[in-house]
């Protein structure tokens, strides 16, 4: 199947001069992305690229649908060979596919080192970034970002978050988001339609700026780009080095003049900030429990290292240790409350993400099923999606699809129970759901069970069906429960229990690396 189509844009990605990079986009979104797995493995398997193009396409395609079939070794040989924007964009698709749970036979450090390397290779050409001159100045914390939105990101909350504690230490945050995302600019070759962009908003490279965070709008300011966000104000700068190196050397000016002690990026993996950790310590602080290992910069982990985790920092050779912390949050401002109550005739559980589509699977539907054969009032909110195909008729008759919402507490306030599928994902919306008293209940994976712990997870439907059952029907239980719920929600937005322990850590790695 499409064999035809293929070998054309084979041919023509082997001339120079006309690279179908929009025509591609189209064929394969209209024609080739709807196909089943099984149909997709077959017109792959039946196909031979010769184009580099193609052949990285090929070989995506294979790696996020479990294909058997890849030479890793050529595929890092071709991965190698790209210019560094394509090598980002294609390490990102893989990121992103292993974060919706995509098959992906392989190990991104390779690739990720490459990519670094490459980067830093590049851009000492024609920057230099000065080592920590004695103490630093310890009274500006630079804040570095890869990706800065509106005040429904969770990322963007974090790093703001991470601004709002050092405010209250007496610091002076500055927020810097260098864009280090690819962008659909960068898309020369083709490869698997992306699971979803990462965004840049234009409007942040206006200068002379302030962002209002809570009402959403902004206006001209007398004195360089604010940011405002639960009422306080953080000074900010949106640049991209990606794109211009003039941008990175501004940057780096930036941070040689000011000299600062403490230099933390928030969010994924970075470039920017591991060409700068070359040089000085810079903490790598992730919005997930997942263990991320940087080439250069410091690691923190937001829960603590396993056996396997300690295996994996061993086999990477990582430059520094891992330091541990937990991820605080902060919750947007609300005024409802928990409307529930387990005498409604009607028993609603809600399941909040963006990206239910992707991360709702088979062994979630039968939960479903058991819970809607159990209790046959029972209705299900899915807050985030319009819709979700696979979902089999009887549960798509009592459920309701929100879309993208503002407020998605909201709707958690009027359910029972909260679920969350097997993912990676989902933080936010959990500690959201506590703070009102609504249970969740999770599985022993992902960035919920790490920052809920042991009291929220059930192993199997009958484990979920038992508990549920009880907290409807015993009195005693359902406030214990309850009180739980507030109790863990409370702990994990202590921000500044949890930021002064980090920077205290970090401080204290930092005298080591000097002395």
């Amino acid at each position: 199947m499409f064999q035809q189509e293929l070998s054309g844009f084979d041919q023509r990605y082997l001339q120079q001069n006309d690279w179908p990079v929009h025509d591609f986009n189209q064929w394969e979104s209209r024609h080739f992305s709807p196909l089943s797995a099984e149909a997709k493995l077959d017109s792959l398997k039946g196909f031979t690229a010769k184009s580099t193009a193609l052949i990285l396409w090929r070989k995506m395609h294979l790696l996020l649908l479990g294909g058997d079939d890849v030479d890793l070794n050529k595929f890092k040989a071709l991965f190698s060979a790209l210019p560094f924007l394509q090598q980002n964009m294609l390490y990102n698709q893989l990121m992103r596919a292993k974060f919706v749970g995509q098959t992906v036979a392989m190990d991104y450090a390779p690739l990720y080192r490459i990519m670094i390397e490459n980067f830093c290779n590049e851009s000492s050409k024609y920057s230099h970034v000065s080592p920590l001159i004695g103490n630093g100045n310890e009274q500006i914390v630079v804040l570095l970002t890869n990706q800065f939105l509106i005040n429904q990101h969770g990322p963007t909350l974090t790093i703001l978050n991470y601004a709002s504690a050092l405010k209250a230490m007496g610091k002076h945050p500055v927020v810097i988001c260098c864009t280090s995302v690819p962008k659909r600019s960068h898309y020369l070759y083709p490869m698997p339609l992306p699971f979803y962009f990462s965004n840049v908003l234009d409007e942040y490279f206006t200068g002379d700026r302030l962002f209002d965070l809570d009402t959403e709008k902004n206006h001209a300011h007398s004195n360089g780009n604010v940011v405002k966000c639960w009422g306080e104000l953080f000074d900010f700068m949106q640049i991209t080095p990606m794109d211009d190196q003039e941008h990175l050397v501004y940057l780096v000016n930036v941070i040689n003049q000011l000299n600062p002690r403490f230099i933390v990026g928030v969010g994924g993996l970075n470039p920017v900030l591991e060409f700068i950790a070359q040089s000085r310590p810079v903490l790598n602080v992730p919005c997930v429990t997942s263990l991320v290992t940087p080439i250069y910069a410091v690691p923190v982990l937001h829960r603590e290292l396993t056996e396997q985790d300690l295996q994996r920092v061993k086999f990477l050779n990582l430059v520094h240790p891992v330091i541990t912390s937990r991820l605080p949050f902060r919750l947007r401002q609300f005024s409802c409350k928990k409307s529930s109550k387990v005498t409604d005739p009607v028993i609603n559980f809600a399941v909040v993400g963006y990206r239910l589509e992707l991360e709702i699977r088979n062994d979630f539907v039968e939960t479903l099923l058991a819970i809607k054969a159990t209790l046959p009032n029972s209705a299900f909110v899915f807050i985030g999606p319009e819709a979700i195909d696979q979902l089999p008729p009887d549960i798509q008759a009592c459920s309701y699809f929100s879309g993208k919402i503002k407020n998605a507490i909201d709707l958690i306030a009027g359910c029972h129970f909260m679920l969350n599928p097997k993912r990676q994902g989902g933080g936010t919306s959990a500690i959201e759901a506590l703070s009102l008293g609504v249970p969740v209940l999770t599985e022993a994976y992902g960035d919920v069970y790490q920052y809920i712990g042991d009291d929220f997870v059930f192993s199997s439907d009958n484990e979920r069906l038992a508990f549920i059952q009880r907290y409807l029907t015993d009195a005693k239980f359902e406030a214990s429960y309850n009180q739980n719920c507030l109790d863990t929600a409370a702990r994990a937005t202590d921000s500044s229990a949890t930021v002064r322990t980090l920077l205290l850590d970090y401080d204290s790695y930092i005298y080591q690396l000097q002395n």
